[in-house]
């Protein structure tokens, strides 16, 4: 907190800066503890002129030096300005709430002035007065230790007279001072958290006569640690441990009384300090606090030399521990409150996420992701999911060792019969407590969501919003399944459509065919992404069919759009503006387009059926050359990369094989029906089950059936014997030459 310094005070603080700094010929300035130049410069000489000058083309000079001390109970040596000359900054405590600086200097020490030109010379050569300064640092005088030792005593005075003046120390008495530091504190409150480094530190430089105060606070269960100290050997307590129950801080901590003791030189409990190379205290005061989460912390306040009296501060202290204990519960509100914004932003980042996962392993995937990534960091998430044929999990956090074991004592608690449907917290778990959220999705029992914490009060909190991120990922389970469902019937009304293709129109079942593997491969070739290039894939499929047709079921919207969309530009010729058509749209109209080309055209046109439509296989050749160049120049390098690759044999396809007259008896032989006949095809064109699923809309359980069958009629036990009998009953009757 600032304080305004009236102006007929500022005037008796320059004049006393001047004074020293005629006195001591060093270069004076105070600042608050921002680092705001708050007196006007005391500088002697044309070097402290310049020098000052050039400190003040950087904005806030002195602020930089001050972030990087932290609070100071003591002055401070530096050297960052001028390379080889020194300056000290000392800490005034006028008040609580506020403290000063004195900037003091700058000075070389004795036997340090070819160092200090080089030094000098290295840094400050490209200065425009670099020569005038040099020339003024030569003749500059060395300090001696003792006249170091002299100026400083000198400087001390001005920093206790400035001090009191400041603070008004001068005129007020004790108890109205003490009034005014409980006074200065809750202004401080007002407007920001106390820091509790600041407060030690001003404590220890006017407040009472302890020598030295730290601030210890519980790290786990029953043990603590001094986190902040200031005043007379405060780093060697800093960082110092300690154990409720034992010593003197150990049994201040169990009670919620203050606790003091007077000379406690010859007690053995105070070996806590004296084994730190600390000076054997003579009395110590502990002051008991509730800090954020309900910890426990102690504000002690230690003296080396005589006695105190303890009426004439305890009240005073235990005030300031009061207020250190509500200022940290407060700030830690403000930081929960911040959290829970962060967090929130973040559910509503789930919220757009999780319903776009297209499978479980997705949901998982991004499920992890989503957690981890939240402003309460935890320890580990494990997301497990309860599916058929076997379970699955996913996890980040854990070790692989305990993987394994947690999720069997999943499945041994949670199954689709027996489920909780709520949250519960899980503190069996070794190393962290683990909030376990049920994936309910219909009522069903689907998986669990589980978060590590390390300690309970942290589940509790964050309970509500794991939960929140719980039920978004049940919604995208629901949608998942609903998804399959949807693909599912889909299958089987492609399935049954090109099967009543094969029957009716044999040619245009072939294209499809062919149309969709090319549309396939090109998709992949260009880039596109696996579900895109699925879909150019099933669009040319469809081809063969009437849009309003198969707009009547409700299937693969994305494909339709494809295809209205070359239907679009198909009647481009008779329009006068071009169609917005796009990319993908135009790559499957020239795959239909090259299809067509080899197609038999009487057999293509033998149909009368309504909900069949050849025409995307016969394009007009005007249309095709008014798409875009880039998807024709795209086209044109697929076709010879494809070309090239098959260049080094002369391919025979599955279809013309299996249409081949050699086969015609075979076939009868074999008793192959035409589903069986499919997939044989496919069979020799080197597709895996899933491949085979996928091309004919069936599932890979229905391929493998029709495995079995062939296999049994046409004697084999493998797929390799099925291609080489199909080539053998070719080579023996028809004598083809294969390479």
């Amino acid at each position: 907190m600032k304080v305004a310094i009236p102006d007929s005070l500022m005037g008796e603080i320059q004049e006393l800066q001047d004074t020293f700094g005629s006195v001591t010929g060093q270069a004076l300035v105070l600042t608050d503890q921002a680092g705001n130049v708050v007196t006007r410069p005391t500088l002697s000489g044309i070097f402290y002129q310049k020098m000052f000058k050039s400190l003040q083309v950087i904005e806030r000079p002195f602020e930089p030096a001050l972030l990087r001390m932290g609070p100071l109970s003591y002055p401070a040596v530096l050297e960052e300005w001028v390379p080889g000359l020194k300056y000290v900054v000392s800490p005034l405590v006028p008040d609580y709430g506020q403290t000063y600086y004195l900037w003091s200097g700058l000075y070389m020490e004795e036997g340090t002035r070819g160092l200090v030109l080089q030094a000098f010379e290295a840094k400050m050569r490209k200065h425009p007065d670099y020569e005038m300064l040099k020339d003024v640092l030569a003749v500059m005088p060395e300090l001696s230790r003792e006249g170091i030792v002299s100026i400083r005593g000198k400087l001390s005075v001005l920093g206790n007279v400035l001090s009191k003046l400041l603070a008004g120390c001068a005129v007020k008495p004790l108890e109205q001072r003490r009034s005014l530091v409980i006074t200065q504190l809750l202004s401080n409150l007002e407007s920001e958290f106390l820091k509790i480094e600041v407060v030690l530190q001003q404590m220890a430089g006017m407040f009472s006569d302890a020598e030295l105060y730290a601030f210890a606070q519980e790290e786990e269960a029953g043990q603590f640690k001094v986190k902040y100290s200031a005043g007379k050997e405060a780093g060697l307590l800093m960082n110092a441990g300690f154990q409720q129950g034992d010593g003197f801080l150990g049994q201040a901590v169990l009670g919620r009384e203050p606790r003091h003791w007077q000379d406690i030189a010859q007690d053995p409990r105070s070996l806590f300090f004296t084994q730190r190379a600390m000076t054997q205290p003579e009395y110590l005061s502990c002051y008991p606090l509730r800090i954020h989460s309900g910890k426990r912390a102690l504000l002690l306040a230690v003296g080396f030399g005589k006695s105190r009296p303890i009426q004439d501060y305890a009240q005073y202290e235990q005030n300031v521990a009061a207020l250190l204990g509500l200022s940290g519960r407060g700030e830690q509100l403000v930081q929960r409150e911040a959290l829970r914004r962060e967090a929130t932003q973040r559910l509503k980042e789930a919220a757009r996420l999780l319903p776009q996962a297209a499978s479980t392993q997705e949901l998982g995937t991004v499920l992890l992701d989503m957690v981890m990534g939240m402003p309460f960091f935890p320890s580990s998430v494990l997301v497990f999911f309860e599916e058929q044929p076997g379970d699955t999990h996913y996890a980040k956090g854990w070790r692989p060792e305990e993987i394994a074991p947690y999720v069997q004592d999943l499945q041994s608690r949670y199954s689709s019969q027996a489920f909780l449907s709520s949250a519960i917290i899980n503190g069996e778990a070794e190393g962290q407590v683990l909030l376990e959220c049920p994936l309910i999705a219909e009522k069903v029992f689907k998986g669990i969501l589980s978060v590590g914490f390390r300690r309970r009060n942290e589940a509790e909190e964050w309970l509500s919003l794991t939960g929140c991120l719980a039920s978004l990922a049940s919604t995208s389970i629901r949608l998942i399944e609903k998804e399959a469902r949807h693909m599912k019937q889909a299958g089987v009304f492609t399935g049954q459509t090109l099967h009543y293709l094969r029957l009716s129109n044999p040619e245009l079942h072939r294209l499809s065919a062919e149309a969709s593997a090319m549309a396939y491969e090109l998709a992949r070739y260009t880039g596109l992404p696996e579900r895109e290039s699925e879909q150019m894939r099933t669009a040319a499929l469809l081809a063969p069919f009437r849009l309003d047709f198969l707009q009547g079921y409700g299937f693969y919207p994305e494909e339709l759009s494809l295809l209205k969309q070359v239907d679009q530009f198909a009647s481009f010729y008779f329009q006068i503006n071009k169609p917005s058509v796009s990319v993908t749209a135009q790559l499957l109209a020239l795959v239909l387009h090259h299809a067509g080309k080899g197609a038999d055209k009487e057999l293509l046109a033998d149909s009368d059926l309504e909900w069949l439509d050849p025409s995307r296989f016969n394009l007009d050749d005007h249309v095709v050359g008014e798409l875009y160049s880039e998807p024709r120049t795209t086209f044109q390098s697929f076709l010879r990369s494809r070309s090239e690759a098959m260049s080094a044999k002369r391919g025979v396809s599955a279809g013309k094989l299996l249409n081949s007259t050699a086969l015609k008896t075979p076939k009868e032989e074999w008793g192959i029906s035409p589903r069986e006949e499919e997939v044989l095809e496919l069979i020799i064109l080197g597709k895996t089950n899933k491949d085979i699923a996928s091309a004919l809309f069936i599932s890979e359980h229905t391929v493998k059936n029709h495995l079995s069958r062939i296999f049994n009629k046409m004697d084999v036990t493998d797929r390799s014997q099925i291609i080489a009998l199909v080539y053998k009953r070719i080579f023996d009757s028809e004598r083809i030459e294969m390479s």
